[in-house]
């Protein structure tokens, strides 16, 4: 397997682990995640690295990791407000419930409305899952929320009203995984920028130690048989930072 293709595996496989781990209340078996990666032919360096990662971005293998190791004081604060404006909505016994879900499915706007207001803890709730992964709790409750307005109002082809929960669960649910996998696709890009150019810097520091001067993209090149568009592109996204390239 090609480096380039194991990567891009290796990229796939930490994302579906991440998501599988959010759906399973932020855990994962140590079985699973070694099978995860066994075709990989991870070292043992490597898997501790992957491990590291699991748990900064607040998944626990075997167990759930404590809320408070995932979430900085300031998003504990946070959730500690916001939940204890919710607390204050009364939620209604459950047959009004339902009275609200069915008049909801039919379209009538003041009861979405209440049912928002009713399924704001669900939010919380979920939000709680995908804590760590590199998305604030702010950001995973607001996303969440904006679904739920949204989903309320395409609950006719649902034909009961104990159907509704589930349904606004995955809605919510689908919205913070787009989040976490937009902040996952953001950080591998980040990180393939970052290896790009150290790549270029380290080899530019040997050859001109090796001359005893500044090299030139040309000799850069030519001395490692790189293409000399990736080299410049390299010295563009470090700022022109790359100093033994003259």
């Amino acid at each position: 397997m090609e480096e380039k293709q194991k990567q891009a595996l290796f990229l796939e496989r930490i994302q579906e682990v991440v998501k599988n781990a959010a759906q399973n209340g932020n855990t994962i078996s140590e079985e699973d995640l070694l099978a995860s990666f066994a075709d990989l032919s991870l070292s043992s360096a490597q898997m501790e690295q992957v491990r590291e990662y699991l748990k900064n971005s607040g998944i626990g293998i075997g167990e759930a990791l404590p809320i408070e190791e995932v979430l900085s004081e300031e998003e504990m604060n946070h959730l500690a407000e916001y939940e204890a404006l919710i607390e204050a909505i009364e939620v209604p016994s459950d047959n009004i419930l339902d009275a609200v879900k069915l008049s909801a499915m039919a379209g009538e706007k003041e009861a979405q409305k209440r049912l928002v207001e009713y399924s704001l803890r669900k939010v919380v709730d979920i939000a709680r899952l995908y804590a760590g992964q590199g998305v604030y709790m702010e950001d995973l409750i607001g996303a969440g929320n904006e679904r739920l307005l949204t989903a309320v109002t395409q609950l006719a082809p649902l034909e009961k009203p104990d159907e509704v929960d589930g349904y606004l669960g995955r809605r919510i649910m689908d919205a913070m995984e787009d989040l976490v996998a937009v902040n996952l696709d953001e950080k591998a890009a980040e990180k393939a920028v970052e290896e790009r150019v150290n790549l270029v810097a380290d080899r530019a520091r040997e050859l001109a130690e090796e001359l005893g001067r500044k090299v030139s993209v040309a000799e850069l090149a030519r001395e490692y048989d790189m293409d000399p568009e990736d080299i410049q592109e390299a010295v563009r996204l470090s700022g022109n930072a790359i100093g033994d390239i003259g």
